[in-house]
């Protein structure tokens, strides 16, 4: 048994928290915010993307990058910055836009929802936790016959990696789904997945910490921030934080998301994960609305039925660092939702806005790897977009790292 300190109350960390704890060890999970799932899990997509792990760097989106240069995508924005950190993280996702190295990155991430997928099963034959918790299935729309034809071929990759997806007609995809007959965008075909889920991250980080709280003993340090490292001879000590006293702790896994980086000077794996802000907009659930998760691959949107909630999530902005929320892109992300879905989103006098900050590696695999320079150190960050798909699976590893 070792003392343990995960830094980041993300689902990551609370993943992190509840294997290491139940591996045995001794476990304090610590946040700089004043309770678990405020960051990137408070307003994600919420689809539990077992099949659907697809690195962002790929053949497609370069083919696409000129006109997001160009600003003519809305989903898309780069801001350019003179940074050799960002320099060096562009040059490196160019080289993942390959398409064997985009296979290999992807396939590696669908195994890594796997294993994420058979731990969330065990979690819930252990304990009970509500976070609206569904298999939903869910459905890709595509806008054109080109699009739809070009999907072939990758489900056709997946299907052999023992994945249930199904090439549908719009018509048949109205079936699985008849909020898609009132649907105001393209449909050529459809992709259907019946197997993939949803949940609400939020609440799932919640109530997991308060499980691990009562049946293993977990100790919780919310509102408090790590700022350093103490080590003597290249061995992890103790943590610094900005206004409390040292903890003792003999391994520490840093789960923090973009914020990692903060940690670059001690951690220089870190400096390969960048901030890619996106949107997400929760209105009451209504009629008519869809129940299956859906996504638009033209628009870049991102549809869930959560409990009695209703949730579009959407965007991609390479930015600085704590750039803010940015106005005009949930804008974009708002007219986006009403285009398709005008009568649900259209007038909606209740409605719940965030933007968050998701950590990307240039390949779309996460860090998970024990630190080059402090020993007891460890590195469990940069999921993108699927943390929320890929953090039991990752926790597990991490686990197995630790011993």
């Amino acid at each position: 048994m070792a003392l343990v300190a995960v830094i980041g109350a993300g689902v990551v960390g609370v993943a992190s928290a509840y294997l290491l704890a139940r591996a045995g060890h001794k476990v304090t999970l610590i946040d700089a915010a004043r309770e678990p799932g405020l960051g990137a899990s408070a307003g994600n997509a919420a689809q539990l993307s077992w099949a659907y792990g697809d690195a962002m760097a790929s053949p497609a989106l370069l083919k696409h990058l000129p006109a997001i240069v160009a600003k003519r995508d809305p989903a898309f924005r780069i801001r350019w910055q003179l940074d050799p950190d960002f320099l060096i993280w562009g040059l490196r996702f160019l080289a993942n836009s390959s398409a064997s190295r985009w296979w290999s990155n992807t396939s590696a991430i669908l195994q890594l929802a796997n294993e994420s997928r058979q731990e969330l099963e065990a979690l819930l034959a252990e304990a009970d936790i509500a976070f609206d918790y569904r298999v939903a299935g869910k459905l890709h729309l595509y806008p054109n016959r080109t699009n739809f034809s070009a999907a072939r071929p990758i489900v056709e990759r997946k299907t052999a990696l023992g994945f249930d997806q199904r090439l549908l007609t719009r018509a048949a995809a109205e079936t699985v789904e008849p909020a898609l007959k009132t649907y105001q965008g393209e449909i050529a075909g459809a992709i259907f997945t019946p197997g993939d889920a949803l949940g609400d991250a939020a609440a799932f980080c919640r109530q997991l910490t308060a499980h691990i709280v009562d049946r293993y003993g977990v100790s919780t340090l919310f509102g408090q921030r790590v700022v350093a490292f103490e080590q003597r001879q290249g061995r992890l000590r103790a943590l610094r934080f900005s206004d409390r006293g040292p903890l003792h702790t003999e391994v520490a896994i840093v789960t923090a998301g973009p914020m990692s980086r903060t940690f670059a000077a001690d951690l220089p794996e870190v400096r390969s994960i960048r901030a890619v802000r996106g949107y997400s907009l929760t209105i009451p659930f209504s009629r008519g609305a869809p129940r299956v998760s859906l996504t638009d691959t033209k628009r870049k949107l991102a549809f869930a039925a959560i409990g009695n909630r209703m949730r579009v999530a959407g965007i991609a902005d390479i930015e600085r660092p704590d750039a803010g929320f940015g106005a005009d892109r949930f804008e974009t992300l708002r007219t986006a939702a009403c285009e398709v879905f005008p009568d649900l989103f259209g007038l909606q006098e209740s409605e719940s806005c965030w933007s968050g900050e998701r950590p990307m590696t240039p390949s779309s695999r996460p860090i998970i790897a024990p630190s080059r320079r402090i020993h007891g150190v460890y590195i469990n960050a940069g999921h993108g977009m699927l943390g929320w798909t890929l953090a039991l699976g990752s926790a597990r590893r991490m686990v197995g790292m630790v011993g």
